[in-house]
């Protein structure tokens, strides 16, 4: 009677916890790698913790065959050729809709371009951090590995995990799990800051903090940010601002505060940090004034540098100080005329006015305040014409063109019964835009 127990126990086991080939000849390896790390004399070859390593670096490749971001659909049902689909459904992250193919033990996650996004193993053989550990046992290798002669085949064995964890964060990404990506980019990251490695990666850590930001652990953030900082990394000066965002969620606004000044400092159009300083200041009830004073002290270092009027106009238009936005957008142009964020600036600034007053034409009762209104619209119009006509001939960035190229469409289209050159206006952007999109 015990041994028909045993036996269906053994067949319900089965069942249950059936393993593809790969995963079954996998967790064999592991076991018997694992074995020769509790060998007395074995676990002090430096080979029985690189054999270990592999094991568990298979171990974790085998339920997905080494898939990657960025394969496509047909190459992976290639390589996945001896495992069935059971199903294929659509579903939506992150407000972007996928196609999932669904797995006795995976979920395989394509873009609309059929390309791998992201994965979900929804089958767990074997517990645990598999490439953790197997970063730990290349770590005692490289202890036992006294004279070196290993050093090249660890690290790149270190180099290989490291790639394991992005995409892992980059999937994790994907699905909106930003605490789990966060902690992929930490434990990539930190492998780069291995001895055998010694290469800092502070685009990883960068994103490191990114994605705590997302995942609202402020204190993970300002760790990270703070490293990227220190090594010199600051994403265009968009590391500053968030950094001052998650101070701020930590309740620290002069730290905020500072932390912005510095990166204004270094960047005074960057926009992000412009906005988070003049909400940091109004926040805090200071007055938001202050940051002229920075920019005018940047200006008497560098009379001859247009982007800090640009920079400049932007506080004001922030301040809803429109007037005087417009006058140092103007005095950007005339400080460097091949300067087209200002000739943008002005027109948009046009543009958006007559917007707003275009709103409210429409909800005017009285015919003579409506017909006003839209004189005032179509004046506004007018005037951005000429700074936007400016921009487009001067800009070399395709993508600017086109912004401005629809702008200029719009404003002509009105136009177009006006006069045949506005017609004809009308007819060379509508062109442009059609060609540039081809």
């Amino acid at each position: 009677m015990k041994n028909i127990f045993i036996a269906l126990a053994l067949l319900f086991s089965v069942n249950i916890f059936a393993q593809p080939k790969e995963v079954a000849d996998a967790l064999k390896l592991y076991q018997k790698a694992k074995a020769e790390t509790e060998h007395p004399k074995k676990s002090l070859n430096l080979a029985t913790w690189i054999k270990y390593s592999d094991a568990l670096v298979t171990l974790y490749d085998a339920p997905i065959k080494s898939i990657w971001p960025g394969a496509t659909r047909v190459d992976l049902k290639i390589l996945l050729n001896d495992q069935r689909i059971d199903k294929t459904e659509e579903r939506k992250y992150q407000d972007q809709t996928y196609s999932v193919d669904i797995y006795p033990d995976k979920e395989l996650i394509y873009s609309q371009e059929g390309v791998l996004a992201a994965w979900i193993l929804t089958k767990v053989y074997m517990e645990g951090d598999l490439l953790g550990d197997a970063v730990k046992a290349l770590e005692k290798a490289s202890v036992l590995d006294t004279k070196g002669t290993k050093t090249k085949e660890i690290s790149d064995k270190l180099l290989a995990i490291k790639n394991r964890y992005q995409n892992e964060a980059m999937s994790a990404y994907t699905l909106g799990n930003y605490k789990k990506a966060s902690g992929y980019f930490e434990a990539a990251a930190a492998i780069g800051t291995n001895k055998l490695i010694n290469q800092v990666d502070t685009v990883l850590t960068y994103y490191a903090g990114l994605t705590a930001t997302m995942a609202k652990e402020p204190a993970r953030a300002i760790k990270f940010f703070n490293m990227a900082l220190e090594s010199g990394y600051d994403a265009k000066g968009d590391a500053f601002s968030y950094l001052a965002e998650s101070y701020k969620a930590e309740n620290d606004m002069e730290k905020a505060k500072g932390i912005l000044e510095n990166g204004f400092s270094k960047y005074p159009t960057n926009q992000s940090i412009l906005v988070s300083l003049i909400n940091a200041y109004l926040e805090s009830n200071d007055d938001p004034n202050k940051i002229l004073d920075l920019i005018k002290k940047a200006q008497e270092n560098e009379p001859a540098n247009a982007s800090l009027y640009y920079a400049e106009g932007n506080v004001w238009k922030n301040l809803k100080e429109m007037e005087k936005a417009l006058a140092c957008y103007q005095k950007s142009i005339e400080t460097d005329p091949n300067y087209y964020y200002g000739s943008f600036a002005i027109g948009a600034a046009y543009y958006d006015r007559a917007v707003d007053i275009q709103t409210k034409a429409t909800e005017e009762m009285d015919d003579a305040k409506y017909e006003a209104l839209v004189k005032q619209l179509e004046e506004n119009l007018e005037a951005a014409i000429v700074p936007f006509e400016s921009c487009f001939s001067i800009c070399p960035d395709q993508e600017i063109k086109m912004v401005v190229a629809e702008y200029l469409k719009n404003i002509y289209f009105r136009f177009r019964e006006k006069s045949e050159e506005y017609k004809a206006n009308y007819e060379k952007f509508n062109s442009f835009l059609e060609s540039s999109k081809k």
